[in-house]
């Protein structure tokens, strides 16, 4: 079946607020009510549309697109996204030139043209008009000055207009509330330019701005790709910001706190992301010899479980007070295979001393190119684990697998230590020389503590 959900994927510029009214000179409130509604009425008719209904039909084009595309069950298809986009901008063109030929815009109508001229990606035109509007009504609706602001940013800095691009974020940091979400993207822009142009001192205040936003905006609540993604590229831009301005153990200590939020959240992904920029840095990144910790003191997020294999039901709650080692595997992958064998061997050698190991996998519907019911692949799962002599027990998911999410796993062989008090400690992916050392040695440590 053609799937197009989730996979056209656009930008759209997000604006609110309608135009404000206007006084009428010598007129009771209720006559002027009535004049009003039919200034507006008499405009409408010689006019068209309003500048706000002109831009929320080119910004919600390519959405409506979209739609159309996934009840008709059209094949994802990139240059029939990038056409669409494309369409979308030239609509938007389109109704910036019709706004603009009414003749002198105020108010919201200049708002609403430097929004249509920002979709169509005409820069110069968005930046004229947000100046504007800026100054024409920076009194009288500050939310929609700061997203003029936002705009006016982002095409300065297209624009390498740095200057103005400085002066406009600090008009927008001075305006409440803000969205953390859009000062992270702003701020990681102007220093992103400034990266780029080599002027690192210039840039590392906006890159530390952004990773402090990319921190509150992206929590546990966020989705965890997006949060990982966000705090993993601000960081090491203000990281590289530091290396290339002779700060280097500055840089050295924003990846160890990615790294620790990596144990934090926690993020397999960003953990181990964060550990291979600290070693490329010449750091050590041996659990055993340093002391890693979670950045927040968070409890490790329970398991959903729809079936337990050669295990007892239970709550890693109930497990505080013992070291677990949660094992994320596969049938089909090969490397997964290769560690059974020595998660046996750690299994029997630590169980009696308080290590708890735990396969963590998920229903796939399939198994060696056959369709499975669940019964069936339960059935499967044992044979399996009776076949390759593993002496743990199994915690096997529903296929929406929150597990690999609440763990930001995306590949397998993950295996997650836990330590007495319920907290992860350590985080290993993948199947390399020293990972049975590295392992080992981090079970023991845990195993020692009290």
């Amino acid at each position: 079946m053609n799937k197009v959900s989730g996979m056209f994927i656009f930008a759209l510029a997000v604006a609110g607020g309608g135009a404000a009214a206007l006084p009428v000179p010598g007129v009771g409130a209720q006559a002027q009510a009535q004049t009003q509604r039919a200034a507006i009425a008499d405009t409408a008719a010689q006019t068209g549309p309003t500048a706000a209904a002109l831009y929320e039909e080119a910004a919600g084009y390519a959405r409506k697109k979209y739609a159309e595309f996934q009840q008709n069950n059209v094949p994802f298809d990139e240059k029939l996204a990038d056409k669409t986009v494309q369409e979308e901008r030239d609509l938007a063109l389109r109704h910036a030139a019709t706004l603009a030929a009414r003749g002198p815009l105020k108010g919201t109508d200049v708002y609403y043209l430097g929004m249509l001229y920002h979709l169509a990606n005409k820069s110069e035109g968005a930046l004229d008009a947000m100046r504007r509007f800026i100054a024409e009504s920076k009194e009288s609706a500050p939310q929609l000055v700061q997203n003029a602001y936002r705009i006016l940013i982002t095409q300065a800095v297209r624009l390498n207009l740095m200057g103005e691009a400085e002066k406009a974020l600090a008009s927008y940091m001075s305006i409440q509330p803000q969205q953390q979400s859009e000062l992270y993207r702003l701020t990681n822009a102007v220093a992103g330019a400034y990266y780029k142009k080599k002027q690192f001192e210039l840039a590392a205040p906006h890159a530390l701005a952004s990773f402090n936003a990319a921190k509150l905006a992206f929590d546990k609540s966020a989705k965890p790709r997006t949060r990982d993604d966000a705090i993993y590229n601000a960081g090491l831009l203000l990281a590289d910001i530091y290396l290339k301005s002779k700060r280097r153990e500055e840089a050295v200590a924003t990846m160890q706190q990615v790294r620790d939020l990596g144990l934090s959240y926690p993020s397999a992904d960003l953990y181990g992301n964060a550990l291979r920029i600290l070693e490329r840095y010449g750091e050590s990144v041996d659990p055993t010899k340093a002391n890693f910790k979670a950045a927040a003191s968070a409890s490790a997020p329970e398991l959903a479980v729809a079936e337990w294999i050669d295990q007892t039901p239970t709550k890693l709650s109930d497990l505080r007070g013992q070291v677990v080692l949660l094992d994320f595997w596969a049938t089909w992958c090969g490397p997964c295979q290769v560690t059974i064998p020595k998660l046996n061997s750690l299994h029997k050698k630590y169980k009696d001393k308080g290590l708890v190991i735990l396969g963590v996998t998920k229903y796939e519907g399939s198994a060696e190119g056959r369709r499975l019911t669940p019964a069936e692949e339960v059935a499967f799962l044992r044979q399996f684990k009776k076949k390759n002599g593993v002496s743990y027990g199994y915690a096997v998911a529903d296929p929406a697998d929150k597990n690999s999410e609440n763990y930001g796993v995306s590949s397998i062989p993950t295996a997650v230590l836990i330590d007495r008090q319920g907290i992860v400690r350590h985080i290993i992916t993948g199947v390399y020389p020293g990972s049975d050392e590295e392992l080992s040695g981090m079970i023991k440590k845990l195993l020692n503590e009290q």
